[in-house]
């Protein structure tokens, strides 16, 4: 769950996230990233909402439990690959656990 920042307080929808079992509150530029286990996301984001935050986007999808370091010179090749998965007609959803190097 992504809220805005604009109009919301930090500390209350933190609060209301963590005590609807929210596994993580993360403050970011762009807003609060909020993650809960998919069983527990309609509890967490109705909670979230009655707290006073504007949702920007939230869904279920799937997070890596672990990282895999892609090397500088393999990184363009592994990009590439996901984006054609990306624009296959049939493909409809794809996930990574690469971890590419900073620029």
């Amino acid at each position: 769950i992504i809220v805005s920042r604009e109009n919301a307080e930090e500390d209350k929808i933190m609060e209301a996230a963590l005590e609807s079992c929210a596994e993580d509150f993360k403050a970011e530029p762009e807003g609060y990233e909020i993650i809960a286990d998919p069983s527990q996301f309609e509890a967490v984001h109705c909670a979230v909402e009655e707290a006073g935050g504007q949702c920007d986007s939230a869904g279920v999808t799937c997070l890596p439990d672990l990282l895999v370091p892609v090397e500088a010179g393999a990184a363009s090749g592994v990009a590439r690959l996901i984006e054609l998965l990306e624009e296959h007609d049939d493909v409809k959803e794809v996930y990574s656990n690469a971890d590419f190097p900073a620029k």
